[in-house]
């Protein structure tokens, strides 16, 4: 008896001791995982504050900084991810400062995602603008012209318009009732394949270019709806020159293991901070243009090829509304590429429009990026 309660005493005390070091084992790993949220939480601090300060500041000021915010939406999220961890964990002053930094990312957060509660527009206005901004990426495709011709809107605007695809938009008139030399023709042999175009079945009373930017990237027209005249600008900036070869290199994790990694992000880095320093100086001619056409009803589309957390969006919006922000639904991307996180085609508007909706057409897929769609009334109030 006694050796049997000896052989059941023994076996209760190994218990013990394999309970102590799994639980030794358990405390150590969540001490593990505490150190790396730590991180992950002053990582993600910083990039918000970066996100933060970026719009407001000149990336030739910023430099690398200023690339930051092209991962905005996944910082955002991570930090949520830190936010629940430290609640499971019920480390609530860790929990505390995180909600901080998830608050002032909503900020950012909001122009990326939107709820729209509004009733559809058919119930509430007969009649509005449609206005759509598509960079077709030089294609020239007859099912590019059948879909937008599904859209019949009054004012089509084209990035990377191919010079020697006339007689096909010239068939998309047709669909569309537009008549001869009522579209604004800027193409020219040199770059043609960045310049851009406005399409529309409305009267055209002026129309031009914006001085000091070059290859016909930002064109105007006046357009007469309604008995009132609107400016269009339609924006093709400047590149990122980010190349197909290094979307594969960060979609595929290839940095991961590519021996070259640091040269060919350096590379991809500087490229992205030369080509925001060159935007920042476009946007300010465009903003000055816009302000030189105050109090006009103004629409300003196009391809920014920035991000809404740039100093180049937020230099061009001021004063403008986005209307993805005012009628935006769900998360906005325009470019078919980086995970489909970024949305780069805007469409802003001045004051005097109500926006009715706006919405991205996913379906059509054939370029690398996504038409804007937008419908807009008049404010005669």
């Amino acid at each position: 008896m006694a050796r049997t309660n000896g052989y059941v005493y023994r076996d209760y005390r190994k218990g013990k001791s394999g309970n102590k070091k799994r639980r030794f084992s358990l405390s150590l790993l969540l001490f593990i995982v505490d150190i790396i949220m730590v991180v992950l939480l002053l990582a993600t601090a910083v990039a918000t504050i970066i996100c933060a300060i970026t719009p407001n500041n000149d990336p030739a000021r910023l430099g690398t900084i200023s690339t930051i915010a092209l991962a905005a939406p996944i910082i955002y999220i991570v930090t949520l991810c830190v936010l629940f961890y430290w609640i499971m964990r019920w480390k609530w002053s860790l929990a505390f400062v995180t909600l901080i930094f998830v608050v002032v990312g909503s900020f950012s957060a909001g122009k990326y995602y939107r709820i729209y509660f509004k009733q559809p527009i058919s119930e509430r206005y007969p009649s509005h603008l449609k206005v759509v901004s598509y960079n077709i990426c030089n294609l020239n495709r007859s099912d590019i012209v059948d879909s937008l011709a599904n859209h019949a809107p009054n004012i089509v605007c084209l990035q990377e318009y191919k010079s020697d695809s006339g007689f096909v938009w010239n068939n998309v008139g047709a669909k569309h009732k537009y008549k001869k030399n009522r579209h604004i023709n800027t193409t020219a042999k040199d770059d043609a394949d960045f310049s851009c175009e406005i399409f529309t079945n409305l009267p055209i009373i002026r129309q031009g270019l914006i001085d000091s930017l070059p290859r016909y990237n930002a064109i105007w027209a006046d357009i007469l709806y309604d008995k009132d005249t609107v400016r269009v600008v339609n924006l093709h900036l400047k590149s990122t020159t980010i190349t197909a070869q290094d979307m594969e290199f960060v979609e595929g994790h290839k940095y991961v293991l590519d021996s070259a990694r640091n040269t060919k992000i350096r590379s991809i880095t500087d490229r992205l901070v030369e080509n925001n320093i060159y935007r920042s100086a476009q946007a300010r001619k465009v903003k000055e243009f816009v302000e030189k056409s105050r109090p006009m009803k103004i629409i300003v589309c196009g391809d920014f090829n920035d991000t809404p957390l740039s100093y180049t969006y937020k230099t061009i919006a001021e004063q403008l509304t986005d209307t993805f922000i005012a009628a935006g639904n769900g998360y906005r991307y325009t470019f078919n590429g980086f995970f489909k996180l970024l949305p780069i085609d805007y469409m802003l508007v001045s004051e005097q429009f109500n926006v009715l909706s706006y919405e991205v057409d996913y379906t059509m897929n054939m370029s690398d990026h996504y038409p804007v769609i937008t419908r807009l009334r008049i404010n005669k109030d």
